[in-house]
């Protein structure tokens, strides 16, 4: 049995059942035990109105108040928000599938929920959690460790020029992109709402165990909350594939909100082990054939996670008000990484520690027809590996301050016209090593401030009809090349350009048919390519005790993106008259192209084609979704081979049945169809140079389960 039996463990699990104690007691006081089927609960984000009479040709309200971190213009028509009650009815296993069932979003699995993810239209994706930025190595590890159970909800912004949510540029890369796109989690942790509770256990496929509870109570006419949470979630994973774990994830939260003003925060923690996944052969000729499990049997023993946030703001009047947002999130644990032919004590420890700080303070200036923002922001970066205690290392030490402001005019209650303007400057306190182009070190980035990254944007909306409505975004950034970046003849290279335009076109024509197109269009000068004339140069890295394989990078005068997100939504009774209940259905189409991808541009993540579709069905107290997801084959380029990936449809499918006293039983399956399938390919792991591996991180294929939940 992959679990282990220590005291530690057993102190969380008893601290967890204490928390889920609680959850019955205090949901017990609210029950409704004359409910058959209790009413559903959706939290949803706040609404403010920001103009316009409230007629059906009037613009949508802001999706949220100025002052909220995540509040982004009414032009921006790329955001796809799945509320609680979407979350449950497509029954993720974790946030990557979440992030895989929305629009434009690709996810490739390196195994251990150590994945990457990349956007629709070819860059970075950021994270906020509770409205503090998670760095992208901390997202990588961190964000798959969030329970899906305590997300209230989950939004994706596939449009990067919304500036007040993130930075311009990022930690750590070798390449330096502007962020493309926002993924924003709000935790069960808003004021307002009805009290309540819940428990859950599941069982399913691997002897996977999964139980959970929840709840939230709010005093003084709900001014004053407070919520909690406890899950553990323990797999033995499929026999021999090394991919078990066992992990408890406790969250508090509260604070109070009242007209004048706002203080909530939030802990999570998670404690956990976990094996990484072993590659599989995929390519006939390389080392490991087809079929066959690597080598390498890793795993984090442990692994770490703790976030906070603080969200305070003061209303000053019902115009003004003022945020400060601070956040503060730690990933660390210890690393094995040895092989099935070598005892793992002849391969030292590797230890690591990703930690980031967020200070947001932002004014707002809110009227009937003008909403005016501007703010300051610091985020720090801390990266840290060693291979024992005390020995060689590599830290990184970064931070970013930036300034942001935006302002948007309501012309007329149906017309809106936006500016947005974001200043960036990075400070490299201890940076990594800069290699030449012969493997040698050239200079190590400690005390360097960068040059300054820029970002405009324009926007505008107008709500044609109750039916119609149109939008459009223009924006140019310039982001100064990288400190480490390795180049041919040890060149500098010039700042990246980037210009985007955007157009959105949202149609309710039916409660049964409503369809929203955004196409875009991408122009990148001076782009970041790997130099096809410069081979990969190895570096040794003493830390890993392993090579460690970089690009050498060149520009590409101009690169072309561009594509389109199409969605098709719909609900109505199922004839005759709704005898048999509702039926609601959504399909939608990413298609994205790149013409810097060929057999020079390295490991391509986005496929050009991905389709999505969900069906739901809701009788009486009984309710179903199936949901797919179709990605077409795309190239993950090696050494001018393309190594075929995607290609494959997976389904899920969730059935529940509510019950008197608010208790649900939920039958779900994910890939019952059994594809095997990988999104990305294994082309160089151990110590030496270019293994010709070339084996891939498989899903497990068809996997099922049952969940018993009681609501209180």
């Amino acid at each position: 049995m992959f679990i282990s039996g220590c005291v530690q463990a057993r102190a969380l699990r008893a601290a967890g059942l204490a928390l889920l104690a609680l959850a019955f007691t205090t949901g017990a006081a609210g029950a409704r035990e004359d409910a058959a089927v209790p009413p559903e609960v959706t939290v949803l984000p706040e609404v403010t109105v920001t103009g316009g009479g409230g007629n059906p040709g009037d613009l949508p309200a802001a999706r949220l108040p100025a002052h909220e971190r995540a509040a982004v213009p009414v032009s921006v028509e790329g955001v796809q928000t799945f509320a609680r009650e979407d979350i449950e009815a497509l029954r993720p296993r974790d946030v990557f599938d979440l992030m895989e069932t929305s629009l434009g979003m690709s996810i490739t699995r390196q195994g251990s929920r150590i994945n990457n993810f990349s956007q629709n239209r070819g860059g970075n994706v950021a994270f906020l959690i509770d409205g503090v930025y998670l760095t992208g190595t901390q997202a990588q590890r961190a964000a798959g460790d969030i329970p899906v159970g305590m997300i209230e909800s989950i939004s994706f912004v596939r449009d990067g020029s919304v500036l007040s949510i993130l930075p311009v540029m990022g930690f750590g890369s070798r390449v330096s992109a502007p962020n493309q796109g926002v993924v924003v989690i709000h935790t069960l942790r808003r004021a307002g709402g009805e009290d309540r509770a819940h428990a859950r256990a599941s069982y399913g496929t691997f002897d996977t165990w999964k139980l959970s509870g929840g709840f939230k109570h709010s005093w003084t006419d709900g001014r004053l909350q407070l919520g909690g949470g406890y899950q553990h979630s323990a797999s033995n994973g499929k026999h021999g594939w090394n991919n078990a774990y066992a992990t408890d994830t406790y969250m508090l939260n509260g604070g109070w909100k009242d007209s004048d003003f706002m203080a909530m925060a939030s802990v999570f923690v998670n404690r956990g082990e976990r094996e990484i996944q072993r590659y599989i052969g995929v390519i006939g000729g390389s080392s490991t054939a087809v079929g066959e499990l690597g080598p390498e049997v890793w795993k984090y023993d442990p692994r770490n996670t703790e976030v906070f946030t603080l969200n305070l703001a003061r209303y000053w009047n019902d115009a003004h008000a003022t945020a400060l947002t601070y956040g503060h999130g730690k990933v660390d644990g210890k690393g094995l990484f040895y092989t099935a032919a070598a005892p793992k004590e002849s391969v030292p420890p590797r230890y690591f520690k990703d930690v980031s700080s967020d200070l947001n303070l932002s004014h707002s200036i809110e009227t009937p027809k003008n909403t005016f923002k501007a703010g300051v922001q610091r985020i720090g970066f801390h990266q840290l590996t060693e291979t024992l205690p005390g020995a060689a290392r590599a830290p990184r030490e970064e931070e970013i301050y930036g300034l942001y402001v935006t302002d948007e005019y309501r012309i007329t209650p149906a017309l809106a016209v936006d500016a947005s303007l974001r200043m960036d400057r990075k400070h490299v306190e201890k940076g990594g090593d800069k290699y030449g182009a012969d493997g040698g070190t050239v200079k190590v980035s400690n005390d360097v401030w960068t040059d300054k990254a820029w970002l405009f944007a324009l926007g505008a909306a107008w709500q044609i009809d109750p039916v119609w409505r149109v939008s459009g975004r223009y924006a140019w950034s310039r982001t100064p090349t990288p400190d480490t970046i390795t180049t041919a003849n040890d060149q500098n290279l010039p700042d990246e350009r980037l210009h985007r335009w955007e157009l959105g076109l949202d149609a309710k024509l039916h409660p049964a048919f409503n369809a929203s197109f955004t196409p875009f269009y991408y122009v990148v000068k001076d782009a970041k390519v790997t130099d096809g004339s410069a081979p990969p140069i190895s570096v040794w890295n003493p830390d890993s005790s392993s090579y460690e394989n970089l690009s050498v990078y060149a520009t590409a005068d101009k690169v072309i993106r561009k594509g389109f997100e199409l969605a098709l939504r719909g609900r109505f009774p199922v004839a005759p008259a709704g005898e048999f209940g509702t039926l609601g259905y959504e399909l939608g189409w990413s298609h994205f192209k790149d013409d810097s991808i060929d057999a020079r541009s390295g490991s391509v993540e986005t496929p050009e084609n991905r389709y999505t579709a969900r069906l739901d069905w809701e009788y009486g107290p009984w309710k179903s979704t199936i949901s797919a997801l179709r990605v077409d084959e795309y190239c993950h380029f090696f050494r001018g081979a393309c190594l075929p990936t995607g290609n494959f449809t997976t389904v899920n499918l969730n059935v529940r049945r509510t019950f008197a006293h608010g208790v649900t039983v939920s039958l779900y399956g994910q890939n019952i169809t059994g594809k095997r399938y990988w999104t990305r390919h294994k082309t160089g792991t151990g110590a030496t140079v270019f293994p010709e591996s070339w084996g891939a991180i498989a899903d497990v294929g068809a996997t099922w389960g049952v969940e018993i939940g009681v609501d209180f």
